[in-house]
């Protein structure tokens, strides 16, 4: 769905307007009397607003003249705080933020935020709390959850309903974790640019100790020890493998799928169980190396932060170190490469210079001022550089190679291409009917046919000795068999 045809065309605008912090502080408002109350009555939240804005300096723009308000044209020293409120609900309902309307019943107008409203004030509120949320256990969850499902020992039903529920909750977890350490990495990575911004010891003390730590404190080391990926992975993925070996129990939770989710078809219902086995087990496959990458980015934030600490502790603060400094300072400035840049700079400094520090400029003669001494210099004959090839054709093969990376196989795309073998719907596929149309299609036939033996898998291979050509392709003479093939004939 579009969210354009759902959100209004100026839905921000009163958070762009010149009155925006009013606007902010109205919303929250809002949103505080959303929290408490079923019902928003109009006149409760006008007398509020009224009250919170009685000092605030509010200039009426064009979209917030309204027809019922005929004295929000008079200007601002004609207003008093109770037209303001009004005003500032008007534009929020002008906006798409809210609704009013009469409460069932009754002749008491009411507020009704919107749904996507509602969202955007919980979110405009986190950013202002600007607090870390706790991080909760989510591998430890998601292993408690796939454990509890293969130790349970009741019906056939009531297991199926606890394993189908358990896969969906790995699921869950395992996008929010992934979407807790992309978070954390990019976190680290702006703290570390804030350190090349900040001149300050006591901004950098704080911006560790107050705002570094405590986010490490609740995301960092929990993943590292009481919640650690690397003792969950391997269980985890063992009982996923479990589950997707178990024919009886994939069936009842087929059979659950369709109660819940009311899928028309069982292979829609079975395609979202094992898409979020898939989606869990290569999850877990490549989220070690992001957890290698955070520890990285950790480390190098921690030795950055404390050579800066020790550098702005220890740096020289006489008069000889603050001189020092100045000079940097005119030698960066003459360093510049652009001529009329270069004297802008020089001349800016100086004028700073003599404003605030009284010094001139001396100059002396003396026996080298009318010459230069010539430099004799001796020429070797070396040998040539060899040119390296680039250009076009180079930066085009690098791309290749970038997009040929990003592009990984999983155990779902390889699932999917032998899936694509028996669309027909036979059984089985002999080897001249396989799809083998690019590199790409050649490669998953290679890792399908050296990862049929794994578990989970829902077909067998039978492999001769014979070569045959396909497309151009020279692959063995074999058989792919979707797995109880004769009982489903």
């Amino acid at each position: 769905m579009n969210i354009f045809s759902l959100i209004p065309g100026n839905f921000f605008s009163i958070l762009s307007s010149g009155n925006r912090e009013i606007y902010f502080d109205a919303l929250m408002l809002l949103k505080d009397y959303f929290k408490q109350n079923l019902n928003i009555p109009v006149s409760d939240y006008v007398s509020s607003l009224s009250a919170l804005i009685e000092d605030r300096n509010f200039i009426v723009e064009k979209e917030d003249e309204s027809p019922d308000i005929p004295d929000a044209v008079a200007g601002e020293g004609a207003l008093n705080s109770h037209t303001k409120a009004r005003l500032i609900l008007a534009r929020i309902v002008k906006t798409g933020w809210v609704d009013r309307e009469n409460a069932d019943g009754s002749f008491i107008e009411i507020i009704t935020p919107r749904d996507y409203a509602i969202r955007m004030m919980q979110l405009l509120d986190e950013m202002r709390d600007g607090g870390i949320h706790e991080y909760n256990s989510l591998v430890f969850s998601t292993y408690s959850a796939l454990k509890q499902a293969a130790q349970l020992k009741q019906a056939a039903y009531e297991q199926a309903r606890v394993s189908y529920e358990a896969v969906l909750a790995a699921k869950r977890n395992t996008e929010t974790l992934m979407y807790e350490l992309k978070s954390l990495y990019h976190n680290i990575r702006a703290y570390i640019r804030r350190i090349q911004e900040q001149s300050d010891i006591n901004e950098l003390l704080e911006n560790h100790f107050e705002k570094y730590k405590p986010m490490t404190d609740r995301i960092y080391h929990p993943i590292k020890t009481m919640d650690s990926f690397y003792r969950y992975m391997a269980p985890v993925r063992d009982l996923l493998a479990h589950i997707r070996e178990d024919e009886a129990l994939l069936a009842g939770m087929r059979e659950r799928a369709m109660t819940v989710r009311k899928y028309e078809y069982e292979e829609d219902a079975e395609r979202e169980i094992l898409s979020a086995i898939d989606y869990v087990q290569d999850t877990y496959a490549i989220m070690g190396s992001i957890i290698n990458e955070i520890d990285r980015k950790h480390g190098a934030y921690t030795k950055s932060s404390i050579e800066k600490m020790t550098y702005m502790m220890t740096a020289d603060q006489s008069i000889k170190g603050k001189l020092l400094e100045i000079f940097k300072v005119y030698a960066g400035a003459v360093a510049q490469p652009d001529k009329a840049r270069r004297e802008a700079a020089k001349s800016h400094l100086q004028v700073q210079l003599q404003a605030h520090i009284k010094i001139y400029r001396q100059d002396f003669i003396d026996g080298g001022s009318f010459y230069h001494k010539n430099m004799l210099s001796r020429r070797i004959n070396g040998e040539a550089l060899e040119i390296t090839p680039g250009g076009p054709p180079l930066l085009e093969a690098l791309e290749s190679l970038t997009a040929q990376m990003k592009n990984g196989y999983s155990l779902e795309r390889i699932r999917r291409f032998v899936e694509s073998f028996f669309d027909s719907g036979k059984p089985e596929a002999e080897s001249e009917q396989l799809p083998i149309n690019d590199d790409t299609d050649f490669i998953l036939l290679i890792l399908a046919l050296a990862r049929s033996r794994e578990r989970g898998m829902h077909y067998t291979v039978e492999a001769g000795r014979e070569r045959v050509n396909v497309n151009g392709y020279v692959i063995p003479k074999m058989r792919f068999s979707r797995k109880g093939a004769a009982d489903h004939a």
